[in-house]
């Protein structure tokens, strides 16, 4: 008999229904796939990421839909959740509609308020039938000053998490509390299992949290592994994966030992008929054509992708070139791009540009523009045999292909058998060879401008203009205004090793 039930998600990114919107095959996952097993004893949490990140959250931000969100964590009886990164990429109000419309309270210790509009708690204490007394803390990794758009933030204050954890766990430990359990939107700087150094940010501060503060539990996300069964400094450790694809189920025994297990989501869950119309209209937007390709453009190989050149990346620059009129763009892939088929739908268009980001121009230098060429180059890590892998870094703690630019505009070489940081052996624009003091224009979206993916070089750099329109919706723009777009063969760059092309 246990004495403590918690069901925990996270970075459930708008995944709702029993889909990827890849296609129209049913899968297991999303949030309405899940069933949670309630009684006076039992919690189900939310450790947040919940507002973006998928075809339907870019469905009703393009179509003035409201947000189904809310409704169907009601629906699930959540009791708590916390904020991610992401709640807060559609700006105040739509945070502010979300949280109002809960049943469950929010708990995010580092997030302030100055208007006292939010209402958001740093801590709740919860006694469960059996009268267990549950201490919850919840915080936010306070990145977010950095990634978010500044006026996203406006009367708003994301603070250390780490000292408003710390005066949170004071005020429960005065309350009186039998068990504390942190719900962090961060993840882990350490391998719990070796305690290697996986990041040496304040990005992830999970191990910290708990080596600092008297955690139970702790609850994370935001890095997307799926952990369970984990531990650090007495502390049981969880976190799920993304997109709503498995839940994680934590219990404390009869002994006050904690134990926890992955439990997937099921296809086909159950709809409301809300949910169930909503479905219809977003599968119709889906598959609305907007225009063709002169070939289908679908992804490869991650590796082979970055060695290569990517016919998907340079349509993205593409796009973004002809909506900014920069001298030169970079664009990322998701880590699991869709692609396009010749005959493009929404579909297409939404499930491989998955981000809601918009576009930023930076005047750069020659030696700005190497530099981060340089910074790409560290994807490609080298053996002693000259086998070239994917780095570690762009592998652990997460996967983030996402910090591998491709560029248009120029034309580039790396050497990989030349040094980390020395690789870019040539840099070109219309032929001509690209010098330290060179000016420029570069576009990229507003995450890489804030130096997010270890882009430092581009903090210091003057912004031109802001392209506050989406870049998903600029790339319908651009198929629509074009009718037809002509797909080029050839890609930018060239790597080379030594003499030789790989």
């Amino acid at each position: 008999m246990n004495r403590m039930t918690i069901w925990f998600t996270s970075d459930t990114h708008g995944y709702l229904f029993d889909t990827d919107f890849a296609s129209r095959e049913p899968r297991d996952q999303g949030l309405l796939g899940f069933r949670f097993p309630k009684d006076e004893n039992t919690l189900v949490i939310d450790g947040g990421d919940t507002l973006q990140g998928s075809p339907l959250t870019c469905f009703c931000q393009q179509t003035g839909e409201p947000l189904p969100f809310a409704a169907a964590l009601n629906d699930l009886g959540y009791d708590y959740v916390t904020l991610g990164n992401h709640d807060f990429n559609r700006g105040r109000a739509v945070l502010a509609g979300y949280l109002d419309a809960l049943s469950a309270r929010c708990l995010c210790a580092n997030v302030t308020d100055a208007e006292g509009r939010l209402p958001i708690l740093p801590w709740a204490v919860h006694t469960l039938g059996n009268g267990l007394r549950v201490g919850l803390v919840g915080v936010v990794t306070d990145w977010v000053n950095l990634w978010e758009k500044p006026e996203h933030l406006t009367g708003l204050t994301v603070s250390d998490p780490l000292p408003a954890a710390r005066a949170a766990v004071e005020a429960l430990r005065r309350e009186g509390v039998d068990v504390l359990v942190g719900v962090y939107h961060g993840g882990l700087e350490r391998d719990p299992d070796t305690g290697r150094l996986l990041s040496e940010t304040d990005e992830n501060i999970a191990c910290r949290l708990c080596e600092q503060l008297p955690f139970d539990v702790l609850l994370t996300g935001h890095q997307h592994i799926a952990m369970v069964e984990k531990t650090w400094h007495g502390t049981h450790i969880v976190q799920t994966p993304a997109n709503a694809t498995h839940a994680v189920c934590v219990t404390m025994d009869e002994a006050g030992a904690f134990h926890s297990e992955l439990v997937p989501a099921r296809r086909g869950g159950a709809m409301t008929q809300a949910q169930a119309a909503l479905r219809t209209r977003l599968e119709r937007w889906l598959d609305a054509p907007i225009g063709t390709l002169s070939r289908a453009i679908w992804p490869g190989d991650r590796l082979d992708m970055a060695l290569h050149g990517s016919a998907i990346a340079d349509f993205f620059n593409a796009v973004q070139l002809w909506a900014s009129e920069a001298d030169v763009s970079c664009a990322a892939l998701p880590n699991d791009p869709r692609g396009f088929d010749s005959r493009v739908t929404v579909r297409d268009v939404v499930a491989t540009y998955v981000y809601a980001n918009t576009l930023v121009v930076l005047k750069v230098t020659g030696a700005v523009l190497r530099a981060a060429l340089e910074q790409c180059a560290t994807y490609f890590d080298v053996s002693a045999d000259g086998s070239v892998a994917v780095a570690r870094p762009f592998l652990e703690p997460k996967e983030a292909h996402f910090n591998y630019d491709y560029f248009g505009g120029v034309e580039y070489t790396f050497d990989l058998s030349r040094p980390a940081g020395r690789r870019v052996t040539a840099l070109t624009r219309n032929g001509k060879a690209v010098g330290p003091e060179d000016a420029l224009t570069l576009v990229m979206c507003d995450y890489r401008a804030t130096g997010a993916g270890d882009f430092d070089m581009y903090k210091r750099c003057p912004r031109v203009r802001q392209i506050q329109t989406e870049v998903s919706e600029l790339i319908i723009q651009y198929i629509q205004k074009q009718g037809h777009v002509t797909i080029p063969d050839g890609h930018p760059i060239r790597v080379v090793m030594g003499e030789k092309m790989i």
